[in-house]
């Protein structure tokens, strides 16, 4: 393979996320509008809890600021969840390119290994904390603005303006030993739970199962993985929140939540989550893997006819 044909398939798994996110974007919004406004009830001290579940909070979301109110602060996701996905599919197909490029030689057929998936959900990890902390942070900043009287910020450019103003460039990764501590364990059920998931369905890697079981396995993969870390994700988001500064951290924030509102609170959002999880999952990894399977093909076919 020519330098400039390998150069090229390092950047396909970066482009296909890149689509792969989008997709999983549009559909998905909504349910983390919810997700974000049930998880920042009670930050503010003696603010009253506005929403009692996830029906209520959709219902009065669209009573009172109809269908639009649900994608609030889906600027920052398009462009941030696009370019996440892409380093989330970039680094993993790359990290397992690496790790597999001696399989041949050593006769190793391929399939799951529990051993390269764990790098390489690691390496995930560590590469979209970095791009999804900042991002976050702006998303949930505009999604629990609820009407136009209290609206601090017009945008997320005057979001970003503002954060950057006050804190500083620090200010924009508020909630960052968060995200990470979050995202490495996450990413690590994720693809495990995938390939596992894939395996059952075919009884192969997931490189042959169909459409449909791709959609199956990756649905069910977000949703596993955003079940094994919710009660982090819901400390991460309320010290992103915390404008008054109530939170010095991760373990002071759990157990001034835990002490205000018990155990609830840390699944308080688990609903919406885990309904916005299936579908986008199902969509990013189904369109992240037909569309390197076209790319495959058409490199194969220019191999056959050189």
């Amino acid at each position: 393979m020519s330098k400039e044909n390998h150069i090229i398939d390092q950047l396909s798994d970066f482009v296909t996320g890149w689509i792969a996110g989008c997709a999983g974007v549009v559909v998905s919004h909504p349910f983390d509008t919810i997700k974000t406004r049930l998880q920042s009830q009670g930050v503010a001290p003696n603010s009253p809890l506005r929403y009692n579940g996830t029906i209520h909070c959709l219902v009065e979301t669209i009573k009172k600021e109809k269908v639009a109110g649900l994608f609030k602060g889906i600027t920052p996701p398009l462009i941030g969840n696009a370019l996440c996905n892409s380093i989330v599919f970039g680094v993993y197909g790359n990290v397992m390119r690496i790790l597999s490029k001696d399989d041949k030689k050593t006769g190793n057929t391929g399939g799951f290994s529990f051993r390269k998936i764990t790098i390489a959900s690691v390496a995930v990890g560590f590469a979209q904390s970095l791009i999804v902390c900042p991002m976050e942070l702006i998303k949930a900043k505009l999604q629990i603005q609820t009407n136009s009287v209290n609206r601090l910020y017009t945008s997320p450019i005057d979001c970003i303006r503002k954060i950057y103003r006050s804190d500083g460039f620090k200010g924009l990764f508020r909630g960052f030993g968060p995200t990470i501590i979050r995202d490495i364990p996450g990413f690590f059920t994720y693809f495990h739970s995938f390939e596992l998931i894939c395996l059952l369905i075919s009884g192969n890697e997931s490189t042959s199962v169909g459409p449909f079981g791709l959609m199956f396995a990756g649905g069910m993969a977000g949703t596993i993985s955003w079940a094994s870390v919710f009660p982090t994700d819901v400390i991460k988001t309320r010290i992103q929140i915390d404008t008054e500064k109530r939170y010095s951290g991760f373990i002071q924030c759990l157990k001034s939540s835990f002490k205000e509102e018990q155990w609830k609170i840390l699944v308080r959002g688990l609903t919406p989550a885990l309904l916005r999880a299936f579908p986008m999952n199902a969509a990013m990894f189904t369109v992240n893997i037909l569309l390197k399977r076209i790319y495959s093909n058409h490199v194969i076919s220019d191999e056959l006819n050189s």
